[in-house]
């Protein structure tokens, strides 16, 4: 089963250098958390520093556990781990202004004309154009693809009748998930098809 870990968070720093290692320390403590209570793997932040490798991507990985995936991600307030037994891939972004020119780079045929469908104000706009670009993301961390691939030669649709599930993705063997927060985040996530429901846990507030 997949399980999402995720925490808000609040700068305590004025900068964005330090807004970044925030992000990036409130990532790797739910990387711990997840470890010790999913795998019963006890670490702190210099065994991290240690134990993680990167793939030739940059993806980090652990090489004496090679069945535990994990992806982490993070955006404004917000920071979010995924673990699985198969490579995943998970990204998360509050929506706000874009580029226009992405809309051109990234989605497909079909999901431009599926965004003009559903995007008629503004917010509806960067709402849209965010609940495609996280998917489009996590897909490519899920892959390990690399950030210079075509973002058009995969595409994802969107099952009106059952929205906000029912997500499908060009590539069969993804399964893909999404939620939007109450914070107003949108977390996407693709995995290799398994079948199994996603769990996601508030460390912010649940008991783990």
């Amino acid at each position: 089963m997949p399980y999402i870990y995720y925490s808000y968070y609040t700068p305590i720093f004025k900068s964005i250098p330090a807004i970044h290692a925030q992000e990036h320390q409130t990532g790797r403590q739910l990387l711990i958390n997840g470890l010790k209570h999913l795998y019963g793997l006890c670490y702190d932040f210099h065994d991290l520093d240690q134990i993680l490798k990167k793939e030739t991507n940059g993806k980090p990985f652990l090489p004496d556990h090679p069945e535990i995936h994990f992806n982490i991600t993070h955006c404004d307030g917000l920071a979010a781990c995924a673990f699985h037994s198969r490579p995943i891939g998970i990204d998360a972004e509050l929506p706000g202004y874009f580029a226009p020119i992405l809309i051109n780079k990234a989605l497909s045929k079909e999901e431009i004309h599926f965004f003009r469908q559903m995007a008629s104000t503004l917010s509806q706009e960067q709402e849209w154009f965010f609940r495609f670009w996280t998917l489009k993301e996590a897909f490519v961390k899920q892959s390990g693809i690399g950030v210079d691939t075509n973002l058009k030669s995969f595409s994802f649709s969107f099952d009106q009748q059952t929205f906000p599930s029912g997500i499908s993705c060009s590539k069969t063997d993804i399964s893909c998930w999404q939620t939007q927060l109450d914070g107003g985040q949108i977390i996407s996530l693709c995995y290799k098809d398994t079948g199994e429901p996603v769990k996601i846990i508030n460390v912010s507030t649940d008991a783990i």
